[in-house]
């Protein structure tokens, strides 16, 4: 990858871009990376703007991911507004360029992005506000496995639709590379629910609620625990010791 400030470009993306070139479609595909670039710009600069840490923004031929260096315990209703504000500096975007070139197909590829981003899939914007919004509701893990559960729910719909009546080599494709990335979710969930109780034991956070719970896999974001009548601190203590 090469990177431009904390922007890098996969190798997929110069493979594609020189596909394009050969197609003379690069007026098209300038477009979409517009798009793109504001997309992610939207998240990336809303992250900053609330204390969170850039890592990089990762530029694929018809997508992107931002990534922080954020605390996993950090506030729910930060990490809606940062996901949030990707598709609507893209549809700001959007109507600036429509005003100024009006060419129809910017609609298109515009519609395309942000309904496909919104997909309630994990990797997808659509997909991690869901899991926050569970989070709302439920346990860590249980809104993460939640989660998994509805976005095989979405991509074998679209797999079977690919395949039925939209007949797109391109959605086919990309539902296997989200499958993938779900799996590598799956298979990161320990170490990412260990890294959660780590910070709590670590760091001490202002939570407002309390709740009651019956064991170490019960833990939620937002809410101090009570197990088995310890408070979560000396709990975790405990729980280190033995580990």
């Amino acid at each position: 990858m090469k990177t431009i400030l904390k922007i890098k470009f996969d190798n997929t993306f110069y493979i594609f871009l020189i596909l394009i070139l050969l197609s003379g479609m690069f007026k098209e595909f300038s477009f979409i990376f517009i798009l793109i670039i504001f997309h992610e710009l939207g998240h990336a600069i809303t992250g900053v703007l609330l204390g969170f840490k850039l890592d990089k923004i990762i530029i694929y031929p018809y997508g992107g991911i931002t990534k922080f260096n954020n605390l996993l315990n950090t506030s729910l209703n930060k990490e809606i507004l940062v996901i949030v504000m990707g598709p609507i500096i893209q549809i700001i975007t959007y109507l600036i360029l429509n005003k100024i070139f009006k060419y129809n197909y910017i609609k298109n590829y515009h519609l395309s992005i942000l309904i496909f981003n919104l997909l309630p899939i994990l990797s997808l914007d659509g997909g991690k506000l869901l899991n926050i919004i569970l989070n709302k509701f439920f346990s860590y893990l249980k809104s993460f496995y939640f989660s998994v559960f509805i976005s095989f729910i979405s991509i074998f719909s679209l797999l079977i639709y690919s395949l039925i009546y939209y007949k797109n080599l391109n959605l086919f494709l990309m539902m296997i590379f989200l499958l993938f990335k779900i799996y590598i979710n799956i298979k990161n969930i320990k170490y990412n629910y260990q890294r959660f109780l780590l910070e709590r034991y670590l760091y001490d956070f202002n939570f407002k609620k309390n709740k009651f719970i019956k064991n170490i896999y019960d833990f939620s974001k937002e809410y101090y625990h009570y197990i088995e009548g310890i408070d979560e601190k000396k709990y975790l203590e405990k729980y280190y010791k033995r580990v």
